[in-house]
């Protein structure tokens, strides 16, 4: 139950920025607000995927599947971070370059890649992570093989 409510919670995070940047992405101009919202949505679908593959990478690492618990968790938390970051990086670049979004002219840009877009994959990770935390040390959730 706890990794339902996790993946909601970084579901609804992935979602309240997407929407918040939508205004300076120049493809979402001119949308209805459903059109908009249901494109937002189906982004932060698959930036739940992309949590989840990058997690379950830093896991493979760690060797642990609750390794956010663990006090020393620097090599996966930077495997985490990174696998997210360089996904991000790679779908931008190819739906810059297929023209599936473009970016309004006040985005500002590093190396022709949106600022908000990979800001978005180092804040919202970072607090994926204090909220896997928060909800695994209220309980009591055992993992496989502990």
């Amino acid at each position: 139950m706890r990794w339902a409510s996790w993946i909601i919670v970084v579901l609804a995070m992935h979602f309240i920025w997407e929407m918040a940047q939508a205004k300076w992405f120049s493809s979402m101009a001119g949308l209805p607000f459903w059109s908009a919202t249901l494109l937002c949505l189906r982004a932060s679908i698959g930036d739940v995927a992309i949590t989840l593959a990058a997690f379950f990478a830093a896991a493979a690492v760690a060797k642990r599947v609750a390794w956010p618990l663990d006090d020393v968790r620097a090599a996966p938390t930077v495997v985490y971070l990174m696998a997210g970051l360089a996904t991000t990086i790679v779908i931008e670049l190819l739906a810059l370059h297929s023209g599936r979004w473009s970016y309004a002219p006040d985005m500002p840009v590093v190396f022709g890649i949106g600022v908000l877009p990979l800001a978005q994959w180092i804040v919202l990770p970072l607090i994926a992570l204090g909220a896997f935390r928060l909800m695994w040390k209220a309980g009591d959730l055992r993992f496989p093989g502990q």
